[in-house]
């Protein structure tokens, strides 16, 4: 995603993430550069009506396990502090949404395991047929 920054910004749109950590972990957590969003209790989950996969799922998905060994290539590493930290639900799925401003979801994904998000190239498609370049 921060690779495709510049490319959501030409269209218009704004990255932020949704993450499971307490608003004092958010640095740490997403860094400087994009924009994130405390939800300790899970709300915004809630609202976008995403589950929870089962122990059983979490264990068989070959999805999830192929994306963790991505990630791991790319030198992400799994975080198993804040994996078990008491807000954190190692469980929840993950989603997507492309939302207006004033908060009309134009789009929305609901992820099968904890590692299904949609390619960067498919949400800067979507993103593509909900706006208009914007002129510099």
């Amino acid at each position: 995603m921060r690779e495709n920054q510049p490319k959501l910004a030409e269209r218009g749109v704004a990255l932020a993430c949704i993450v499971q950590a307490r608003p004092a972990d958010l640095r740490s957590v997403c860094g400087a550069e994009l924009v994130c969003i405390a939800d300790p209790r899970h709300e915004s989950y809630e609202a976008m009506g995403l589950g929870r996969m089962s122990v059983w799922r979490l264990l068989t998905s070959f999805g999830l396990h192929k994306r963790r060994s991505q990630a791991a290539k790319k030198g992400f590493k799994q975080d198993w502090r804040r994996t078990f930290a008491k807000h954190s639900d190692a469980l929840l799925l993950p989603g997507a949404a492309l939302v207006a401003r004033g908060g009309r979801i134009l789009w929305l994904y609901r992820g099968e395991h904890a590692g299904d998000l949609p390619a960067a190239d498919n949400l800067l498609a979507v993103a593509s047929e909900f706006s208009t370049l914007v002129r510099r």
